[in-house]
């Protein structure tokens, strides 16, 4: 059925109702601490652009406590980055997760809330191009899945989502941001020990301060779920959907496939999707997205990957300036673990676009990156 793939997380009425009995009780602490350095020939993907290095140190830790029938999570993220471009500006980002699962022998219940400060530099290269380190966008995510299991083979599946997007600092009045509240409904069939069947009712809407705006969608959805064999596995759906979007309505297809092999020492996958995303400057945009990834065991301590990505956006949307046509990029990572608690990793990724507004002006972008990152055991405490 249609799930909703943002940064993600749960009403903090929810977490703290949930977790008042677990905090004098004992808690699993799993931190994660890595630094790395990169070089990037055009940051900004944009026009006749210089290269620049940057350095970034992150702190992760994740709390985890096991109560009855569930479990509870907390996870903070800070990352300090800084740029040899000083006109980059501040490209920390930040972030907080939490959530609870609940298990019963009928129903499972998952609620989750998020809150993440990141640098447009991250979060907008892809969609409008409108990117600068001072220049933040602040999103706040909660969703909530509930699943009631009717027979052995029925499933009942709730969804709901909201984000709330806002953007600050220098470029801010460029990006109003949005509101964006979603759901879904549907019903789940287990044919076989192989596969389900789930046909569900969904639906959108996108609430922004954008002049002309009014987007949302609503439709019908049909999902199958398959393993061919062990190692090879189907996830496919459909749907179609009745949408407005800018004010002008029409039909649209929802498409999503992904096939998966998994091998001896690694992985091979690759997906399609087509649907509308939510951009920062208050707008649904129809989207499609390929993406490849390969991944290998070389040896006991050395993994490499290769990931290609292919991102065709709205032909309406790039006539309007407001995203590029498409965007290309292939990442290579390899990574070595120097011992049970540390690993190093390389990458070299090189991107091809258009600038927004410019449509047939190609841009082109290759970075290198080293990373070392330390991963303590995780830890028991009491609080």
């Amino acid at each position: 059925m249609k799930e909703f793939a943002y940064p993600a997380a749960v009403s903090c009425g929810c977490l703290l109702g949930h977790a008042a009995p677990a905090w004098g009780a004992q808690w699993t602490l799993t931190p994660l601490f890595s630094s790395s350095v990169d070089y990037d020939s055009n940051r900004r993907l944009e026009l006749d652009q210089s290269g620049s290095e940057s350095a970034v140190v992150t702190a992760d830790l994740s709390f985890r406590r096991a109560v009855e029938d569930g479990d509870i999570y907390i996870e903070p993220r800070y990352s300090f980055r800084r740029f040899s471009d000083g006109s980059l500006g501040n490209g920390d980002d930040r972030s907080l997760y939490a959530g609870f699962d609940w298990l019963q022998e009928r129903t499972t219940l998952n609620v989750t809330a998020s809150v993440w400060d990141q640098s447009t530099l991250l979060t907008e290269l892809q969609e409008t191009g409108i990117v600068n380190g001072n220049t933040h966008r602040r999103l706040a995510h909660g969703s909530a899945s509930w699943t009631w299991t009717q027979t052995e083979r029925r499933q009942l599946i709730t969804q709901i989502a909201l984000d709330d997007v806002k953007y600050h600092g220098q470029n801010e009045s460029l990006l109003p941001g949005y509101r964006y509240p979603s759901g879904s409904l549907g019903e789940r069939f287990n044919f076989s020990e192989r596969g389900s069947v789930t046909v569900s009712l969904f639906g959108s809407k996108l609430e922004s301060d954008s002049p002309g705006n009014s987007s949302h969608e609503y439709g019908v959805q049909a999902q199958l779920t398959y393993s061919f064999t062990e190692r090879v596995h189907l996830d496919g759906s459909i749907g179609q959907s009745s949408r407005v979007l800018a004010g002008t309505s029409s039909h649209g297809t929802d498409t999503s496939i992904t096939l998966t092999r998994d091998l001896e020492r690694g992985i091979l996958s690759a997906s399609f999707t087509r649907s509308l995303v939510p951009y920062g400057v208050g707008f649904l945009v129809e989207r499609e997205q390929l993406n490849a990834l390969a991944s290998h065991s070389l040896t006991t301590n050395l993994d490499a990957s290769i990931a290609v990505t292919r991102i065709r956006n709205n032909e309406l949307a790039v006539l309007l300036g407001i995203d590029r046509r498409s965007y290309d990029s292939v990442t290579a990572n390899l990574s070595w673990r120097l011992t049970p608690t540390w690993s190093l990793s390389g990458q070299v990724a090189a991107v091809r676009s258009q600038q927004p507004g410019l449509a047939d002006q190609t841009v082109h972008q290759w970075r290198t990156a080293v990373t070392l990152i330390w991963a303590p055991l995780p830890r028991q405490r009491s609080w």
